[in-house]
This record gives C-alpha cells, structure tokens and sequence, in this order.
C-alpha cells in the first residue's frame, strides 16, 4: 500500500531536528512545504523519545531522503543529553543505542536510492568526515553527506529548505583556513589560520567586545592601534584588522618557533652560548628602540610576549597594554606582569621607556641563568624582593660584558639604566669580543652544547665488497637522523638542515627539479625555516617532520605515499593537509606506506595497502591520512614500518603487527590445536598481537623482506623469520619461533636493522655484530 496516497499527504523528506543545533530557527522557519519535521529537545530528549516522535509524524510512510540537524564539534556530532549520545566513527562500533537508533530511521527510507545528510557540520577534516560516511553508509545502506551548512556542497540542502533563504553569505573569514588555537589571554583567542588566497599562515586574535565595559575595549582595542604604527623586522608584523558579528579580528604575523619561555625551558637546564643571548637580545634591544622611538611603552615585557621565528630571530609582540605617551609626562598606571615590573612601579612612582629597560634586563637575565631574577611566593614578599634586594649573580662562565650589562639593566634608580639606543650602539661590541674559546667550562659549569658543532660526521658508502667510500658532506655538518631506501638518501642535521642525494627521477630529493641522479648531498632550500626534527625515506619519496608536528613529503604519488589526497608526484615538499588538525611526534615510512603518531596517541596511516599494511581491515590504497581504529586500553609508543608492513609498540611493551606475513615475518602464524604445526597466515589487515613476543619487554622493532628482529629492554636481541641466509645468526632454527642471538660478551643492543639478507646491530660498546650475507645493491649511482 502507497501510504503516502492513503493519508493524502505527498512528500518524499524527513527533517529531524534538534533545538540545539545551529541556525534551528532559519532551518525550521524555511522548510520546503511538505517536508516532514520532527523537532525534539536536546536537553530532555532521549534516543527512544526522538525515535517515538519520528514514529508518530510518519505513520508508516516512507521518504527518499532524511535529514537530520544537530550540533557538533571537531570530531562527533551531539544526539541527545540523555544518556549522552554522540555520533562518532566509536560510538557506531561500541554503542548499541546508536547503531540501533540509525538503523530506525533508515527503514522509513525507500531502499535503492534513499540518502540521509548532515548539515551545518563543524567536522574538523574531510578525512574525519570520510570515515564517518563510510561507517553510516555501510551501516544504513544510504548515500551519506556531512555538509558545513544548510545548502551542501551539492546543494542538497535544496531537497529540504528554500535556497533563497538559507544559502550561506560570505563572511570576514571567506579565504581563510582555521588550523588551531595558539594562544588565550585575557582580551580573547588567538588563533592560527591559513590564508589561502596568499598562501601563509597568520594569527587572528579574536576579541569579544560584546561581553566587555568600555575601558577593557579600549585596552583591545590599543593593541590594533599600536601595532598598526610599528613596522620593524623584530616586532610581529600587523596585517589589519576587521569586525565581524561584534568580535574584533587583528591579523598578525605568526611566529613559527614559539616563544621565548617555551625555549628556555626546553633547554633543560643546558646553559645557553653567551654570544647567542647577546645576538637574541640585541634584536630585542632594536625592537625597543623602535617603539620608544615612537613614544610608545610596552609594559608588559615577558618572555612569553617574547616570540621566535624556526631560526631564532625575536619576534617581539602582544601590545594590548602598552601605552602612547602623547606628552613629555610620565605614566602612572600599575600594569604588567608581577615578575617583570620596576621598582618605581611597584612603589606607586612614575615611570616611563626605563621600566621596559628594566623588564628587558629581567628577560637577559632569565637567559643566561634559566630562572627568574626575582621570585616569591606571595605578592608582598615579590615586591619587597624587586624594590630592596639583590639578584643572585648570573652563572660564573659569562664574561664580566655581560654581568655588567644584566646589572646595568637591573639598576634600582631607573635614571642609572641606559636607554635603548645606548644597547643598539654597545651590545654588537660585547658580541664582536666573543669568540669560541671565550665559552669555556668554569666552576663546575656545563660547557655550551652548541659546542658540539664544532665534531663532523662522516657518512660511509659500500663502493665494492670491500671498500668504504666517504660521501661529500659539507665541511662541520653534525647528522643527527639518516634516512635510506633504495633509491636515495636524506640526512637531517643538528642545525636542522636537510641534505638529500642519490636517484631523483620523482622528485623525492625535494629540490623541485627531476634528474636521474645526484651523487653529492645538496641542501633541501626550501626546508630551512621549517625547522625539521624527524625525517623518512620510503621507495621513491620523502618525508619531513617538523617540531611543531606539521608533515610534508615530496616525490612519487603513485600509490598515495604523499598523502596529498591525490595520486600525483612533487618535485618539492608539501604540506600534507589532512594532517594540520594533529601534532604528528613520529613517523615511521615503509616501501610504499607510511605511518604517523600524534601526540594524543592517535595513529594515522596512508600510501599502498595491497597486503593491509595499513591496518584498516582492508586492502585497498589510500591517497591521504586515514585515523586507525584502536581500541585496545594500552596507549601506542612507538611505530615502525617495513617492507609491506607496519607494527606498533605499547606502553606494555606489547608488539602488534599488520600486513605481509612473508616466511612468518610478523609472527602471525598459527599454531595448530597440537601445537606440532603451523598454520600459515599470508598477510593481516588489522594490528594484531604477536604473542611469542609476549613477556620479552620490546622496546624497538624491525623488518626484512622475510624475517623481522627486535630489542627488549636488556638489551637482549630477539630474531624471527626467514633463516635462508643465516640472518638469524644460527643454522637451524624454525621460522615459526623467535630466537635469542647471543652477543658477544656482555654486550647490549642499541640498534639493529634488517635487510634483505642480512641482520646488522650496534652494541653499546661500540661493536657492530652482522649476520647473514651480504646484499648485493640493485641500483648503481649515475655519475
């Protein structure tokens, strides 16, 4: 029976709902007439209550199509109060309710060509949203769409709202690309974005002026105002500003190395070189020089207004409390953070540019000792501190320069502390005296890492059998991290230069140039401002990460391995996209995959998956970052990937592997019920736990083409797989049980790798044990 007909009622959509979802009033009042609407309370409401109300509109009737309105964040869609039901890609895996309440309202749907949508959608990435789409669809048998608001990219938002009504208007932020918060303060959000229309990233800081008395707008107001005089290469650059809904929006240059308190305290307590404070401060003397020049005070200098650039130049920024002095008269208002305030400030007295002078010598003195120069802890003690007491000297390796400028700065009386243009002229003299043996250990005190730069690396090449063959580096380069396939190199410096040679017929050197072979390293240009900390080298491509968490990759897109979305080749790195909403802490590249951990523990994988190698439970390419379903309690360490496989490392110091089981490679076979044979598993294309390995403490993995080693965490080398070449180091053994290899005396493993033929480990003392036969290489350089 055609119920439709029977109630006389003709229409073929079902709108559902929710009275917290965005835009709930323009939805409903500009519903398409003889759409079906349910409307429920997202507070009171409960799975079954909406389901009920669905069941009473409809009477049996049947759609095309549904539609459902509810609020969302970056990573679910929000259902109901009750019970606090949200849709995610887990909760339609773990959640009956969820599963069962999207399987209702596909059966009002006509079956074969019925579609449900999502509109005004804040899902943070298309690949987020992919995979919900993909969960929904298998699950309700629809075509499914997630839409950013009420029209679609489709306009499928047409089917159920008047078009003239609904369509989305351009607004102040049309053009630009949110990628995360960086900063809150107290006059509002800071916030990184990409302007797609030039290509850069800036920081938008927005401010409510709605919820703010007139003197704190004025405040926020000051700091677009102030910066909009300023133009100095040391001082963040300001772009313009903008209003939109009541929210003011100044847009900035963005500082990419954080800011200067981060620094310091990442330094662990490792003294800093006296000549690079000096350099660091005299660009914030420049910087002071140029706002005192135009009669403004900063007042609120800190090392965390201080910001810094990938290659350490000062940024000086955050001016919401600094002040035009439109007159000769001093200032009286108390403003600032406690730590850094004059004496005359504390003290209730005038003051003018000498009270930055003397935060300026609080910040040189930060530098150079790693602490604050005045600290208490309670306010009265802090001010009786800065107005009567003395500051602990600066360690005893600085030169008598610069204890004399720290206490010059640092003068009680400001009219003692010289001025700005007095620092811009002295401190490149205090810089010239410095050389490097003037950064000598002293008392006991840490010798400067930079130090270090002064050893070199060296890279050796097998040229024959027998003959090592040392490649051309540049004269001093330190390599901190190596990368090496079958066709090229990439070697990543403690100056975080990157340095790439060997076959470049895809562009995987990254020099935006394709050539058959470069036999000398040469610099990867473009990468350094990027400030790069991890690299990987897979057949035909590269990757870089950078200490923000940002990966980029360049070279053969056959198989997906650049994860751009696409299957096309770059010549030069570019930024993998999908990946800008996550800070990636470890990479890990195979063949023709790879494999990138984020900080929350999260793991994303991408490029060939022929044999599951992604572990997505199935079989299939994918051409960008696709999020792995973990649901295990054990919290993901490390990755490593191989030759058509990946593997994980737990906080257990569990092993779980995926992909080609080639000569049991990844310990997946099964025993049988006896326990005497094995039952062979080709491949797996879900994590799945190696179990002969429970118990042993794995700290590190890695795979051949046919047999896979590990280290415990004594040090203790494990070897399973292929025994063809005696890569095992033993003759007879089966590839169905690890063994233990022996190392010589009381040797511990620190590295160890597995080629094609052959198992290679470094020991603490220095030794390197190999076992097996040497690899013959396939390629042969191109001179």
């Amino acid at each position: 029976m055609d119920y439709n007909l029977y109630y006389g009622v003709k229409s073929n959509r079902l709108l559902i709902v929710s009275n917290r979802a965005p835009e709930f009033t323009t939805a409903v009042k500009n519903t398409l007439p003889g759409v079906f609407v349910v409307r429920y309370n997202y507070d009171t409401s409960s799975l079954d209550d909406i389901i009920s109300k669905v069941d009473d509109k409809m009477q049996h009737r049947k759609v095309k199509s549904i539609a459902i309105l509810v609020h969302s964040d970056e990573t679910q869609f929000y259902i109901c109060s009750t019970n606090e039901k949200v849709l995610n890609c887990d909760s339609l895996i773990d959640d009956p309710g969820i599963n069962y309440f999207l399987k209702s309202l596909s059966d009002y749907c006509h079956r074969g060509s019925s579609r449900l949508d999502f509109f005004n959608s804040r899902l943070a990435s298309s690949c987020v949203r992919y995979q919900l789409c993909l969960a929904l669809r298998h699950l309700t048998q629809c075509d499914v769409g997630i839409w950013p608001d009420l029209m679609g990219e489709e306009y499928n938002g047409e089917l159920y709202f008047s078009s003239a009504d609904v369509r989305p208007t351009k607004t102040a932020l049309d053009g630009y690309q949110r990628i995360r918060t960086v900063g809150k303060g107290a006059f509002g959000v800071a916030t990184l974005y990409r302007n797609t229309n030039k290509n850069n990233l800036v920081v938008i800081k927005q401010i409510n002026m709605l919820d703010m008395t007139a003197q704190e707008r004025q405040l926020a107001l000051n700091e677009a105002k102030v910066l909009s005089l300023l133009s100095h290469p040391y001082i963040i650059s300001y772009y313009g500003s903008f209003e939109m809904d009541g929210v003011l929006m100044i847009e900035m240059e963005y500082a990419d190395g954080g800011t200067l308190a981060e620094y310091l305290m990442g330094r662990n307590n490792n003294l800093l070189p006296e000549k690079q404070i000096l350099e660091m401060f005299f660009q914030m003397s420049e910087a002071i020089q140029c706002i005192h020049q135009r009669n403004i005070l900063h007042r609120d200098l800190k090392t965390t207004n201080v910001f810094l650039t990938k290659k350490r130049q000062i940024k000086l920024g955050d001016f919401g409390i600094s002040k035009i002095m439109t007159t000769k008269l001093q200032a009286l208002t108390v403003v600032g953070t406690p730590y850094y305030i004059s004496p005359e400030m504390c003290e209730g007295k005038q003051y003018d540019q000498k009270s930055d002078i003397w935060a300026l010598g609080c910040i040189l003195y930060e530098m150079a000792s790693l602490q604050r120069t005045f600290d208490a802890s309670n306010l009265p003690a802090l001010i009786h501190f800065i107005t009567k007491e003395h500051f602990a000297p600066i360690p005893l390796c600085y030169s008598l320069n610069l204890k004399k400028l720290v206490n010059d700065l640092l003068q009680k009386d400001p009219l003692r502390r010289p001025d700005a243009n007095y620092l811009v002229e002295t401190v490149p003299d205090f810089i010239d005296f410095i050389t490097d043996s003037n950064w000598v250990q002293e008392n006991g005190e840490l010798e400067s890492s930079n130090d270090d730069l002064l050893n070199r690396s060296v890279v050796y090449q097998f040229s024959s059998p027998t003959n090592l063959t040392p490649v051309q580096l540049p004269f001093r380069v330190q390599i901190v991290q190596l990368a090496v396939s079958q066709t090229h190199f990439v070697a990543l410096t403690s100056d975080y230069s990157i340095f790439t040679w060997g076959e470049d017929k895809h562009g995987q050197l990254g020099h935006g140039e394709e050539t058959p072979w470069k036999n000398d390293p040469q610099c990867v240009v473009s990468l350094l401002d990027k400030h790069i900390t991890q690299v990987g080298a897979g057949h035909n491509f590269s990757v870089f990460v950078s200490s923000t968490g940002l990966v980029m990759t360049t070279g053969d897109g056959k198989y997906g391995a650049l994860g751009h979305g696409d299957w096309n080749s770059v010549s030069r790195p570019k930024l993998i996209d999908f990946l800008l909403k996550v800070d990636v802490v470890k990479i890990s590249c195979g063949n023709y995959h790879l494999a990138a951990l984020t900080n929350e523990g999260q793991l994303y994988t991408w490029g060939r998956g022929n044999h599951g190698q992604l572990g997505l439970g199935n079989l299939q390419d994918c051409c960008f970052p696709i999020l792995v379903n973990w649901h295990l309690d054990e919290k993901i360490e490390s990755i490593k990937c191989g030759p058509e496989c990946t593997a994980i490392i737990t906080d257990c110091q569990n092993v779980y592997a995926c992909g080609l089981n080639k000569c049991n490679k990844l310990g997946l076979n099964r025993p049988s019920l006896f326990k005497l044979k094995f039952k062979e598993v080709p491949f797996e294309s879900l994590f799945t736990k190696v179990k002969f390995l429970d118990g042993l403490r794995v700290t590190y993995v890695c795979f051949g083409e046919c047999h896979s080693a590990a280290i415990t965490a004594q040090g203790h080398v494990v070897i399973w797989g292929s025994n063809i070449y005696s890569q095992r180091g033993k003759l007879r053994v089966s590839q169905n049980k690890p063994n233990l290899l022996q190392l010589p005396g009381y040797s511990k493993a620190q590295i160890i790798d597995c080629g094609p033929t052959y198992t290679l480990i470094g020991t603490d003392d220095n030794a390197v044990v190999f076992c097996g036969t040497r690899f013959s290489v396939r390629w042969t350089p191109k001179r």
